[in-house]
C-alpha cells in the first residue's frame, strides 16, 4: 500500500536534459547515472523526488508496481476530473518496459485505446467529496504540454485497482523532446488527392457519470449531460474542451449526485475541425 507523506511535484522546463537534472536533485537520492532513453537521447537514470501518495485521494486503490520510472510517448488526451486531476492518455514509443514488466494491461487495451494513464493531481476545480481534503491547500504548478506533444515522463508506476488499469500516478514532471526521426522510405509515385475525411460524432459511452465518443483525429469536442430534470449538469468534468487524439477518441468523467431527479437524460456531444461542427446525442439513465 501506499504511504503517505509531502510530495513535491516539479515543474519542468521543455528542455528534457533541464527536465531530468530537476527530477534528479533529491536530497535522498543517489547519484544518478547516464543511460540511454527510448528515445535514443542520453538522460539521467530516473529518480522520482516525491511521495506517490501525497495529494492523492484514497491511495489505497493504487497499487505500487515501480517506485520510479522514465517513459516516451505521444500525449493522446487530456481530461479534466471531478476529482482535480488530469485523465491524461499517453501513447507509448515502441519497445519500453517498466521496471521489467510491461507498461499496459488489458484494461489499458480495452478501456484506453492501449494507452497509458498519466494523472497530475490537483489540476482543476474538485467536485468529488471524498477527494476534497487530498488537495487541500495545494494547487499542482505542473502544466501540461498540448495533445499531440511527443514528451518524456517520470512518477510512480501503479495499478489503479478501481479501474484496472496502469498508471502514472500522480504525474512527477513531463517535458516535450523530439520525436523519434522515420527512417526514410522511397518516394510514392504521385496519386491523386484523397477528399478530406467527413467530420462525423459517434457516441461509443452513455451512463451517468461518463461519456465517450470517436470522431476524427484534431478535432475539438465539447460534451454536455442534460439531467432528467431538464438542468444542464456544471459538473467541472463537463468543462473541458477535449483535442482527439489519432485514434479519434474523446471522453469526460464527471461527478454525479445521489439527490439527482430520476429518469433519463440526455448526452450530447459537439466537435468542430476545419470549420466544420457536428454534434451526436445519446441517453444515459440516472436510477
Amino acid at each position: 500500500m501506499l504511504q503517505m507523506r509531502r510530495s513535491r511535484l516539479a515543474l519542468v522546463s521543455l528542455t528534457p536534459l533541464v527536465c531530468f537534472a530537476l527530477a534528479g536533485c533529491g536530497s535522498d537520492s543517489t547519484a544518478a547515472s547516464a543511460s540511454p532513453s527510448p528515445s535514443g537521447l542520453t538522460v539521467s537514470k530516473p529518480v522520482c523526488v516525491g511521495d506517490p501518495s501525497a495529494h492523492v485521494y484514497s491511495p489505497d486503490r493504487l497499487q505500487l508496481l515501480a517506485a520510479c520510472i522514465e517513459l516516451t510517448g505521444t500525449i493522446d488526451s487530456e481530461t479534466g476530473q471531478a476529482d482535480g486531476d488530469y485523465h491524461v492518455r499517453l501513447h507509448l514509443g515502441p519497445g519500453q518496459t517498466c521496471a521489467g514488466q510491461p507498461c499496459i494491461d488489458a484494461k489499458n487495451v480495452s478501456d484506453q485505446a492501449g494507452d497509458l494513464i498519466l494523472e497530475p493531481v490537483c489540476e482543476n476545480p474538485i467536485t468529488q467529496a471524498d477527494a476534497v481534503a487530498a488537495c487541500q491547500g495545494y494547487h499542482n504548478p505542473l502544466v501540461l504540454p498540448h495533445v499531440g506533444s511527443h514528451v518524456i515522463v517520470m512518477g510512480p508506476f501503479v495499478l489503479d485497482t478501481d479501474h484496472g488499469w496502469d498508471e502514472i500516478h500522480p504525474l512527477e514532471s513531463v517535458a516535450v523532446v523530439p520525436a523519434p526521426t522515420p527512417e526514410a522510405s522511397p518516394s510514392p509515385s504521385p496519386t491523386a488527392s484523397a477528399a478530406p475525411a467527413t467530420l462525423t460524432v459517434t457516441i461509443t459511452a452513455s451512463t451517468y457519470g461518463n461519456v465517450a465518443a470517436t470522431t476524427l483525429p484534431e478535432a475539438s469536442c465539447k460534451a454536455q449531460a442534460k439531467l432528467p430534470s431538464g438542468r444542464i449538469s456544471t459538473a467541472a468534468g463537463l468543462q473541458a474542451t477535449v483535442v482527439a487524439g489519432n485514434d479519434g477518441v474523446v471522453s469526460w468523467s464527471y461527478g454525479t449526485v445521489s439527490t439527482t431527479t430520476k429518469g433519463t437524460g440526455t448526452h450530447t456531444v459537439t466537435c468542430t475541425l476545419n470549420g466544420a461542427t457536428v454534434s451526436a446525442s445519446a441517453a444515459f439513465t440516472v436510477s
